[in-house]
């Protein structure tokens, strides 16, 4: 039976609101982020001419919040955000309390089958650009711990154009530094569209 007895450190905190106020103001901030992150995006889709399927695009944006991501806080930014039992086109923007920001491409199904061939071929330019690949077999993992991520340059041409022919999808990410806040977007926005331009082969 575990015990219900605080520790010192456990007891200064819960007598106090001011962590749990500063949290909450701080998470209200990154909901805002994500949502000027979420124009910024579109506004890159308007003018990028990339060839989106008109379903990829139809449920627009989403951001949702929760406490329990392996214990911490998160954030969530999907868009675009294409999920469906055939096929899966998603953008993950991600804040994850006291590590970092994500940007992780996510293609499945069918849609990563119409890809396949371009990103056997992006292998020099996403491991120059410093991306990494998921290698573990549940999807739904978002961090970058416990060996969930490979950076691209240290697998070989051929480990790389296995990991892409022999699943049904793939996960190419990058994290951000928390502390570059007033970047975040434009990084993010920067890592998106070298994802889209790699897609259409103009990278």
């Amino acid at each position: 039976m575990k015990s219900f007895e605080l520790t010192p450190e456990e007891a200064a905190v819960i007598e106090s609101t001011h962590f749990i106020l500063l949290k909450n103001s701080a998470i209200e901030k990154v909901m805002g982020l994500m949502g000027k992150l979420q124009e910024a995006l579109a506004a890159y889709d308007r003018n990028s001419g990339f060839p989106f399927k008109p379903e990829w695009l139809l449920q627009g944006g989403k951001i949702s919040k929760g406490e329990q991501y392996k214990g911490l806080p998160w954030v969530m930014l999907d868009y675009p955000r294409y999920f469906s039992k055939t096929g899966v086109f998603a953008f993950r923007t991600m804040f994850w309390w006291g590590h970092y920001f994500s940007a992780t491409l996510h293609l499945g199904g069918n849609v990563k089958q119409h890809y396949n061939a371009a990103l056997e071929n992006s292998y020099t330019k996403l491991a120059a650009a410093g991306f990494q690949v998921y290698v573990q077999e549940d999807p739904w993992e978002h961090d970058f711990e416990n060996g969930n991520y490979r950076f691209i340059d240290t697998l070989d041409l051929n480990e790389w154009k296995t990991l892409i022919s022999q699943n049904d999808f793939v996960k190419i990410a990058k994290p951000f530094v928390i502390g570059h806040w007033g970047k975040i977007i434009t990084e993010v926005v920067e890592a998106y569209a070298t994802l889209l331009n790699i897609l259409e082969n103009k990278a």
